[in-house]
């Protein structure tokens, strides 16, 4: 079977691809929802960290003048809100949110999330996705994040929440480290954070999408990354920079090897264990992995074949 968001959830993870951050005090509001950047996947706008204490009424506002002209669902980019708090998304909640997907939700771990779920388990807001960041130091503890896990269950959130996002640069905060230019995530402090995230989420049903990697003009770094979070089964990339759209849209595409292999696992009365390319296909064990091959070559296409060259002695 292959992994995918629990029933109910209106919004499929690997959808979001790129997400472009944008503080919602800017004033292009409407045109990064739109088509400023025809390729973008998906559009978080801010409330957040990404604006000022005092600017928050001034992004409400902003806010307020920009969803009515939004297109609806499936036009431009997926749209998302990323709520301050529980205060802040009791006011968005008010909003046309006709062009909306759903709501990032910040810092989220098993003391706070009811604050949120309150607001959102109305039926006027149930065709809502949710996306719960996990950032605090919380999320450092695999008891806390196993407490999350079982809280969401036990309240029967699970048919709304569509993707955990890892916030990577708050999680490095609570560590009092920077990370390193020129080296990935899998490459310092938090590969064992974001190994225990997985084990604890994602046998559960849950995707995870990774954090951005905020030096922008490196993109060779950020081409490797991509290429580390899909073999960690990471799904969607958070990207703060349109210079990095491509890098992540292209690391998505599969080769055409991994999907010739894809659809093989998932035919009908395939063998139990067969060989191709060189390695080993086992239906029973690699049919998560062929689904999702499928899903980004439907979504974001393939690569061009490898050029061989005859190797002579």
């Amino acid at each position: 079977m292959p992994v995918l968001l629990p029933p109910g959830s209106t919004l499929d993870p690997w959808a979001l691809g790129a997400s472009l951050y944008a503080p919602a005090t800017r004033d292009d509001l409407v045109q990064l929802g739109t088509d400023k950047y025809p390729n973008l996947s998906s559009l978080i706008y801010c409330t957040e960290d990404a604006v000022r204490e005092e600017d928050v009424a001034r992004a409400l506002v902003n806010l307020t003048l920009a969803l009515p002209d939004l297109p609806p669902l499936g036009t431009g980019p997926l749209r998302l809100i990323r709520a301050r708090n529980p205060e802040v998304l009791a006011q968005l909640l008010t909003l046309d949110l006709h062009g909306i997907s759903g709501f990032v939700l910040p810092k989220t771990h098993d003391g706070n999330l009811a604050a949120y779920m309150r607001l959102l388990n109305r039926e006027e807001h149930a065709h809502l996705s949710v996306l719960l960041t996990l950032e605090t130091r919380e999320a450092l503890s695999e008891h806390r994040m196993s407490c999350l896990r079982d809280l969401i269950f036990q309240e029967s959130w699970q048919h709304r929440v569509a993707c955990l996002r890892i916030g990577g640069n708050d999680l490095m905060h609570a560590l009092g480290v920077r990370r390193t230019p020129g080296r990935t995530l899998y490459e310092g402090p938090l590969e064992r954070v974001i190994s225990m995230l997985i084990g604890v989420f994602k046998p559960y049903g849950f995707m995870l999408s990774s954090p951005v990697y905020e030096v922008f003009e490196d993109l060779t770094t950020l081409a490797r990354e991509v290429q580390q979070d899909l073999e960690y089964g990471l799904s969607g990339k958070t990207i703060i920079h349109p210079v990095q759209l491509n890098t992540v849209l292209n690391g998505y595409r599969v080769t055409e090897g991994d999907l010739q292999e894809a659809h093989a696992i998932l035919a009908e009365g395939a063998p139990a264990v067969f060989k191709m390319n060189g390695r080993m296909c086992e239906p029973a064990t690699h049919s998560h992995w062929a689904h999702d091959i499928l899903i980004r070559a439907e979504r974001y296409g393939t690569l061009p074949p490898l050029r061989h060259e005859a190797l002579h002695f």
